[in-house]
């Protein structure tokens, strides 16, 4: 008899703590629907820079001639895998401008538009870790400064090299 009055009692702890969990769950999420997001955060209206897309677009016809591609501002997390879970933050918040890929998606090669932001002190230790973590993962990076004017046979050429 003793043994199933405790069975009874487990049961019911069990059953309670069931309902306290949902009842918990229920009104964290009624919570987060009180949040007003539109005060915290606001849309980009562009993906890209006028910089990036004037570049894109020149890129974008090469690529098309080429079969290849472009996947624009794609996080570093996405195109590399972290082994331990602390090295995860070294990737995080950094992005490459332009990955480019077969037409399954298969990763060929990285670009970076370097505009004048590169030429700063943490701008280019970022850009140095890039560039090593790119290399030692295997994936070629080409990194093309900003310019007025974009060569497209001259940058074909440099995709064609790096391919």
């Amino acid at each position: 008899m003793l043994y199933v009055v405790l069975i009874i009692v487990i049961l019911f702890l069990i059953i309670e703590k069931f309902i306290n969990v949902s009842d918990l769950n229920e009104k964290d999420y009624n919570v987060e629907n009180n949040i007003n997001y539109g005060e915290k955060y606001i849309k980009k209206e562009y993906l890209l820079t006028p910089t990036e897309l004037k570049f894109y677009k020149i890129l974008k016809s090469i690529t098309d001639e080429m079969d290849l591609i472009i996947c624009p501002q794609i996080p570093l997390y996405e195109i590399i895998k972290n082994k331990q879970y602390k090295d995860f933050n070294k990737i995080a918040r950094k992005s490459i401008d332009f990955v480019i890929t077969e037409k399954n998606l298969k990763i060929k090669f990285c670009i970076e538009l370097d505009d004048y932001t590169h030429k700063q002190k943490k701008r280019i230790k970022r850009d140095k870790f890039v560039n090593e973590l790119l290399k030692a993962t295997d994936i070629k990076i080409l990194r093309i400064p900003v310019q007025n004017f974009y060569d497209k046979e001259k940058l074909k050429k440099d995709i064609t090299e790096i391919l």
